[in-house]
Formats: structure tokens, C-alpha cells, sequence
């Protein structure tokens, strides 16, 4: 490309940086997209996704690799310090070897694959987004490794389930992988893009039909919960992705119609699902003060990422989790039941690490006997 081009290009870049800055900090204007968007609909998204994606496939190598220089350039605060992942010199084990023990707690890439999605994951990171506006017809979409020196986790025997919610659970009915597409539309009307930029849908869409595909013997894969209430309307709902045996969350919502207090029997419900499949625990993410009312506490990242390891290739009921999450579609599970189990075994104290007794192997699809919960 001529240099003129290349000038313009740069300062194309750099004005787009700045404009979206906030106190010299990017992210908390990207990231601090509230607004609802309840006009838009799942093929709204979806032509946006793919536009950008043949955008992209046909962007010249040569010019990809530009971009990683251009934006440390154009925006020395966030992509001149963030650790970068480029993936044609690092893969995503050595890029966490180099950086999970600093002070930093995002990275940031241009390669916007499932592969690489997975394998971040697979390694502690949580994979985010954001979008540097190029131009109007294809905006930089990169790809944020997120790990926090301080993260949410919830351990089953801390789960806190308030008297409102114990009632209310009853009315509420939670699927897995029933409306992954209508789930993600929810979060975008509700929370706005925010960071779920049209990158990163076509990457978890693609996640979620087709698996991860990769050369490692890795178990992640894409997923969402759903809350459906007494009417069979989808009120709230989670997505997010398991690495073996543990569920991180992304991001969710509650319908902004819904009967208060919907939010928290979603996750109050998901809570027992993941207990009663056989998952060790659950990471919600970014601390903060609503999760803790859960019985969630804050663990430090070296701590986060070995109980990953030690859990990430660990099978829950039915097999693999990512096998198992399948074997769950199409069902709804009553609250009530999961409720039900949920205080059986902690009558019995029967917590030990999803410890599972010998006889719960076969039980398959959505219908289980209580003696085969994974608790």
C-alpha cells in the first residue's frame, strides 16, 4: 500500500480512538453501553455479523498484521499497554504463561476465531470485545482476553437462596440451549452491544453450531440457560461457555417486563443445574456486590486459574460436560424439582466436589431419578 494511504489510514485510527475515549480510558466507553435496542431482531444481527465477516476474510494478511502496529500507535494507553496475542508468532497457552502473573487484566487480539476463543478460555482467560470504528462499512473488531486480578466464584455449599426466591422459584420453569439466538438478542435489546460486538456473536453463534474443532484435547463449548415463566415466556437468561467442569458466564439478562425478582431465580436455578450435572463450580466473572448476595467470593487470579486447571478436564453426568449439555436440549426442568434437590443434598451435606454416586451413569436425557443428582 502507499504510504500516503497507509497516513491516512493511521489517522483514521487514531481519531477513532480518541473519540471513544472516556478519561483516557477506552474501555469504559465501549463498555458502558446501557441503552435498550428492543427494535432489533436476531436477523438484524446476524446480516451484521456477516457482513463483517466477509469484510474480514477479505482484509490481506499484510494488512491485518499492520493493524496490530497501528493500534499500539494510534492508542498508546490501552493497546500500546495491554499485552498483545498475535497468533502468527504465540499461541494462546504461551500468550497466558507470559502474562497472567502481571498486572494487567486485559490482552487484546485481532484474531477473532472459535479456536482461539476456546483455547483462551481454556486457560482462564474470559474472551470480550470491542470495536474500533475503521470506517462505516467495517469496523476493527478485537478480541479482549480478559482475566481480573480478583474474580467472582461460586461454590455450591455457599449458595444462598433467600426466602423470595425460594417461593418464587416454583413458578419458573430453566432450559439449556433451548434459544441461544433469542438469548443473545435479549442481552443486545437489553444491555445495548456493549462488548457483544458483531465479532464476537458470529464467533460464539459459530461456537455453538459447530463446536470448538481445534487440534487440542480441550472440552469447551458454548452454551446458554433460559427462564421461562408460568406463560412459557422467556423472562431471563444466561450465556456463557464450559471448560470441562466448570460454567463461566459472559453475560445475561432479565426481560424488563418480568416479575421482579426473575433475574435472581435465573441464576439461583442455574446454580442447581450446574450442582446437580456434576459441575464443580461456577465462574461468574467480574466481581461484583449483587454476586456476592449469591454466596459468590472473590478469588485471586493465581488461585482462579489453578482450580481451573484442576477442573477443566473433568467429566460431570453423562460424560464429558460438552456432551452432556447436549444430551439436556429440549427439555424444561421444573424449579421446583431443581429446588427439591438442591436441598437434599444439602441436608445430606452431600457437596463433596460434585462427588457422583456409582449408579447416576444412566441416567440420559432430561429425566432424572433423584438418587442419580450429582451432588
Amino acid at each position: 500500500e502507499p504510504w500516503p494511504w497507509r497516513f491516512l489510514l493511521l489517522l483514521g485510527l487514531a481519531m477513532a480512538v480518541l473519540a471513544s475515549r472516556k478519561k483516557d480510558d477506552m474501555v469504559d466507553s465501549v463498555m458502558s453501553d446501557d441503552s435498550e435496542r428492543d427494535d432489533l431482531t436476531t436477523e438484524d444481527l446476524v446480516e451484521d455479523e456477516n457482513a463483517w465477516e466477509r469484510t474480514w476474510r477479505q482484509t490481506p494478511e499484510a494488512t491485518k498484521q499492520w493493524y496490530l502496529g497501528a493500534l499500539a500507535a494510534a492508542s498508546p494507553k490501552t493497546f500500546g499497554k495491554w499485552p498483545c496475542l498475535d497468533t502468527a508468532v504465540e499461541t494462546p497457552d504461551e500468550f497466558a504463561a507470559r502474562t497472567q502473573t502481571s498486572w494487567q487484566d486485559y490482552g487484546w487480539s485481532l484474531n477473532m476465531s472459535g479456536k482461539v476463543f476456546c483455547e483462551l478460555a481454556f486457560e482462564g482467560f474470559l474472551p470480550m470485545s470491542m470495536e474500533v470504528p475503521v470506517s462505516n462499512v467495517a469496523a476493527l473488531q478485537v478480541l479482549l482476553p480478559w482475566s481480573d486480578v480478583q474474580r467472582h466464584v461460586l461454590d455450591w455449599p455457599d449458595l444462598h437462596i433467600g426466602k423470595q426466591v425460594r417461593k418464587a422459584a416454583k413458578r419458573y420453569k430453566l432450559s439449556v440451549d433451548n434459544a441461544f439466538d433469542e438469548v443473545i438478542l435479549s442481552c443486545v435489546q437489553v444491555h445495548g452491544e456493549n462488548w457483544l460486538y458483531r465479532g464476537i456473536r458470529s464467533v460464539l453463534r459459530r461456537l455453538f453450531r459447530e463446536g470448538y474443532g481445534g487440534p487440542k484435547a480441550i472440552d469447551v463449548s458454548v452454551h446458554t440457560f433460559e427462564l421461562w415463566d408460568a406463560n412459557g415466556r422467556l423472562v431471563a437468561g444466561d450465556l456463557g461457555y464450559i471448560v470441562g467442569g466448570v460454567y463461566s458466564s459472559l453475560t445475561g439478562f432479565r426481560a424488563p417486563d418480568a416479575a421482579s425478582g426473575a433475574g435472581k431465580v435465573q441464576i439461583v436455578l442455574t446454580a442447581m443445574w450446574l450442582l446437580r450435572m456434576g459441575f464443580a463450580w461456577w465462574d461468574l466473572g467480574q466481581v461484583m456486590k449483587y454476586k456476592a448476595e449469591f454466596g459468590a467470593h472473590s478469588v485471586a487470579r493465581s488461585d482462579f486459574v489453578q482450580r481451573l486447571r484442576a477442573d477443566r478436564h473433568r467429566p460431570v453426568l453423562g460424560g464429558t460436560a460438552t456432551a452432556a449439555m447436549k444430551l439436556q436440549r429440549g427439555f424444561r426442568f421444573d424449579g421446583e424439582v431443581l429446588l427439591r434437590d438442591f436441598l437434599y443434598c444439602r441436608r445430606g451435606a452431600r457437596f463433596a466436589a460434585g462427588a457422583r454416586p456409582q449408579d447416576m451413569t444412566n441416567a440420559t436425557g432430561g429425566a432424572w431419578r433423584l438418587q442419580e443428582v450429582a451432588c
